[in-house]
């Protein structure tokens, strides 16, 4: 949190008898007079802790929803409010029951039970045949230095396309590096020419395929592809949970799920302001009155 916020950011914690039972930590920003509570940069998931003794289902169930009940009375007011929950975390149905929407993205996870060669025997043949074809006339190298990474980001996409904060990156890289828990892996081509680059962190239960970078002008196909499996077979030597970590467009999940695995929801809690629902109305109707006079003079 320090490195992806500068230190900018608050926690909540909530307490029963003394010993604290769950804890929240939220950034606050400020835009055109909206308050904001939204999480930091290139930070996929973070909602709350829950420290809480072994007991039945119901038992825990009845906990959670106490415990966020108390958590959304005691966040400061916001106009916006987004949380963006693990896929393994319980308390998605404790938020709703206080009023605030669910709404779902998809990853895809591979457990640790599950070899590499059982996921290469599930992938779509073709991707099968593209990760064995690129792992003969790539070579894939680990290193520590996220250079090589936003070096290959800027060849994906040119500095004034590129939308990446590479100091904050760095930050939150260099601080996983710290605890020996973040990695950069590329491929190169037969005249050592880097092609692609992924980034990898992990905890002590997943490991993320963080972010992805490649040279879109390359002759040889199948580099992301092998990448990914590179970081999987990393994730199953650690015994860790291999995410793919969501994806940006239709094409991207069409290649991930590729590798035949099933998609995993991953809940987003979202919370609004009667003022920021106008605004956002207001500025859809906007945008559409735009669109319509442009094809009016077109």
């Amino acid at each position: 949190m320090d490195a992806a916020t500068d230190g900018n950011y608050e926690t909540l914690e909530i307490k029963n008898g003394g010993n604290i039972v769950s804890d929240f930590h939220y950034c606050r920003k400020k835009h055109l007079g909206m308050r904001y509570i939204i999480p930091p940069p290139y930070t996929r998931t973070l909602g709350p802790r829950f420290f809480l003794p072994a007991s039945k289902p119901f038992r825990r169930g009845q906990k959670i929803r106490n415990i966020v009940a108390e958590l959304m009375q005691k966040l400061p007011k916001y106009d916006h409010l987004k949380i963006r929950l693990d896929p393994s975390d319980d308390s998605a149905f404790a938020f709703s029951i206080c009023g605030l929407q669910i709404r779902n993205e998809f990853t895809f996870r591979i457990p640790p039970d599950v070899t590499p060669c059982a996921v290469l025997e599930q992938c779509d043949q073709k991707t099968r045949n593209l990760i064995r074809s690129a792992s003969q006339k790539l070579e894939v190298t680990q290193s520590s230095d996220i250079e090589d990474f936003i070096r290959m980001s800027l060849v994906d996409q040119s500095v004034s396309e590129n939308r990446h904060d590479f100091t904050k990156m760095a930050k939150i890289f260099e601080a996983c590096l710290r605890h020996d828990r973040a990695c950069v892996i590329s491929a190169y081509d037969e005249k050592k020419k880097q092609v692609s680059s992924s980034v990898l962190i992990w905890d002590e239960k997943n490991l993320y395929y963080w972010l992805s970078a490649r040279d879109r002008s390359a002759s040889i196909p199948g580099a992301n592809m092998l990448l990914i499996w590179e970081a999987l077979r990393l994730s199953a030597a650690k015994k860790l949970t291999f995410d793919f970590d969501s994806f940006a467009s239709v094409g991207a999940a069409k290649m991930l799920a590729s590798f035949g695995q099933p998609p995993v929801l991953r809940p987003h809690v979202i919370g609004a302001s009667v003022r920021y629902e106008w605004e956002r109305a207001a500025n859809a109707t906007l945008l559409s009155l735009r669109d319509y006079w442009k094809k009016v003079v077109a």
